[in-house]
């Protein structure tokens, strides 16, 4: 089995769109937040250094109704290893740090349909699949 490396960079790309997690307010705050230059990396069946790029949020608002709205999550680039992560089925997530997960983020980033804690989000229309797959292709799972 090979080695994937997911990276999730400072680089800025772009901007999403979020509420605030667990309680949304009426009528509903929308948050902006970055969108980063997210990058798995390793190696195909001949060696050869290969890498796909996504693009994940990394911070959230975590809102309470007895808290002010409070911006969480990885505030510094992360990387980690594809074998390292722990897939929990029962969220469709992949455990990354403590209490962080890596997991599907919303279809459309300007949307705000969702709410974020600060966990690493894939965004885009059918990127977490794309995500999922890229791992399994470069560990060769």
């Amino acid at each position: 089995m090979r080695n994937a490396i997911v990276t999730v960079t400072r680089e800025i790309i772009g901007n999403a769109h979020i509420l605030s997690f667990p309680e949304r307010p009426r009528p509903y705050i929308v948050y902006q937040l970055p969108l980063y230059r997210g990058i798995v990396s390793g190696t195909n069946t001949r060696g050869s250094r290969i890498s796909k790029e996504f693009e994940p949020t990394r911070f959230g608002v975590h809102r309470t109704w007895s808290r002010e709205a409070r911006i969480v999550g990885l505030a510094d680039e992360q990387t980690y290893n594809g074998l390292g992560l722990y897939y929990y089925h029962a969220r469709r997530s992949l455990a990354a740090y403590v209490s962080f997960f890596i997991h599907r983020g919303p279809h459309k980033p300007l949307g705000a349909n969702m709410g974020s804690i600060g966990c690493v989000e894939i965004c885009g229309a059918g990127e977490w699949d794309r995500f999922n797959n890229t791992i399994k292709s470069f560990t060769g799972l």
